[in-house]
């Protein structure tokens, strides 16, 4: 397989993804949608289709199939570690009362809708359950290290956990996969007429929700923990887990959920807990126009190296 070839390949992963993110922006400039549609939409991915989604991918088969445990401990690892280096080099960049935003911002990815997007066009739907439960981890990780970056009260991390609907469904899926008791067709359908709403409404909702005129504000920090994101950050964090003995599917996923687009949430915490949620909108846009360039540039490399 030649060079083209991986890199046709790779498109047919990264490009339907920007098509239905500019379909988002265009349905909102011509006012097919509006910003009340993008929050609604929003709150049903969150809670209703996303949720539905990881459960039957989750629940349908033996857990035994979908953990793995390198994997897992891998990514919290060089996460946490990520974490610190960069909160150690954000003061070279932006102000000391910015730096719990810019360090959230260049880690803290879109996994549950891009993430689990690219690793459903690279890899087929039965990489998803392996997808979830990593999600699943790092998702608690995200929220626990978000919430010591940005305040310094921790009461409410438990409960931010406890309430998260994608932990929860995730967790009812291994609940399931344990009894060995297959879903009841009725169940099965209906659930999965739901999940299928998760990933062209979360798209055109973050196409539709993207800020383009706020980026003049703070473009050169917006700039650094983009770069961070999508290269500097996925690039050491892959060739570690590939020295680690990490291959095939699984540095795949790892590459994938590492290098999506700074997630919508790093705003809402940044806006809910500081007075810099301008700078984490700003890293949003930018690393989300970025993020099919550098994925697809990534997936070419692993793909032509046979890493993946």
């Amino acid at each position: 397989m030649n060079l083209f070839s991986h890199f046709q390949a790779a498109l047919h992963v990264t490009v339907p993804l920007l098509i239905i993110l500019l379909a988002g922006i265009l349905f909102k400039r011509i006012k097919l949608i509006d910003q009340h549609f993008v929050a609604i939409g929003n709150k049903l991915v969150f809670n209703v289709a996303l949720p539905s989604l990881l459960f039957l991918s989750v629940g349908s088969r033996p857990i035994s199939d979908s953990i793995n445990l390198k994997l897992v401990i891998f990514g919290f690892v060089a996460t946490v570690i990520s974490v610190m280096v960069v909160w150690w080099l954000a003061p070279l960049f932006v102000e000391k009362s910015k730096r719990g935003v810019f360090t959230q911002c260049a880690f803290r990815g879109n996994m549950g809708i891009i993430g689990l997007a690219l690793c459903l066009n690279a890899f087929g739907d039965e990489i998803i359950a392996m997808a979830a439960v990593y999600m699943a981890f790092m998702t608690i990780s995200y929220n626990i290290l978000a919430v010591l970056l940005l305040s310094n009260s921790r009461s409410m991390i438990l409960i931010n956990l406890v309430k998260n609907p994608l932990i929860i469904a995730i967790l009812l899926g291994v609940m399931w996969s344990s009894t060995n008791v297959p879903l009841p067709k009725i169940i099965d359908l209906s659930l999965g007429y739901l999940a299928q709403l998760t990933l062209p409404l979360a798209l055109v909702c973050i196409g539709a929700s993207l800020e383009w005129k706020s980026l003049k504000v703070n473009h050169k920090a917006a700039l650094v923990a983009t770069l961070l994101k999508l290269v500097i950050l996925p690039g050491v964090i892959v060739i570690s887990a590939i020295l680690f003995g990490i291959k095939g599917e699984a540095l795949g996923v790892l590459f994938l959920m590492m290098a999506t687009p700074t997630a919508a949430a790093a705003y809402v915490m940044s806006h809910q807990m500081t007075l810099h949620g301008s700078l984490a909108a700003e890293i949003i846009t930018l690393s989300t126009l970025f993020s099919p360039i550098t994925v697809t540039l990534g997936l070419v490399v692993l793909k032509y190296a046979n890493l993946i």
